[in-house]
């Protein structure tokens, strides 16, 4: 049986936690790739502004966050370990594995099977494609799992948080398991 993840489409965050107008809306994809890997996509119609992926394109980067990023977030089905995993402009990427709130457990790359971007002055999007196994042996990926995709987008002085589940927590924390939300 062929497991449905949503959303299969591109999905915008039209609202950000500091406003509800904000000058940017970023869009993201969660869909199954050929080998029924999960592929990871992100998007923004905004100049990119990280500077440690434009300095290392397609490669594994800590510090992502504090420039322009997407993130994926997803819940082990039956205990609160979690992966996080951090897509910028230009193709970076960070992942690590935390056993409990802001614990890691690894912080080693998961594998990736494959990785695209493309960067214009003006947008930005990049896809990443985690094989299947990988998160079943890690997270007992399935249909309990739950998710949250975040943005962290804007200069300093104008940041920008985005969030597809709602958080309850001022300032965000993407890292509350229990706002994630069930994507199987």
């Amino acid at each position: 049986m062929k497991m449905r993840v949503l959303p299969q489409e591109r999905s915008r965050i039209t609202s950000s936690l500091e406003c509800d107008s904000p000058p940017v809306s970023p869009w993201f994809q969660l869909d199954w790739g050929p080998a029924s890997d999960l592929v990871f996509s992100v998007g923004c119609a905004a100049s990119p502004r990280n500077p440690l992926a434009q300095a290392r394109p397609r490669a594994f980067v800590a510090g992502l966050w504090q420039h322009d990023v997407g993130e994926l977030f997803l819940k082990h089905a039956e205990c609160d370990r979690y992966l996080e995993i951090n897509l910028a402009p230009h193709g970076a990427w960070w992942s690590c594995l935390f056993q409990a709130y802001r614990e890691p457990l690894d912080e080693s790359p998961v594998p990736i099977v494959d990785l695209e971007a493309t960067t214009t002055d003006d947008s930005w999007e990049a896809s990443l494609t985690i094989p299947r196994d990988c998160l079943e042996d890690s997270l007992a990926f399935g249909g309990a799992t739950r998710a949250n995709v975040c943005f962290i987008l804007g200069p300093a002085a104008d940041r920008h948080h985005f969030s597809w589940a709602d958080l309850a927590h001022d300032p965000p924390d993407f890292h509350q398991v229990a706002d994630f939300v069930p994507i199987c």
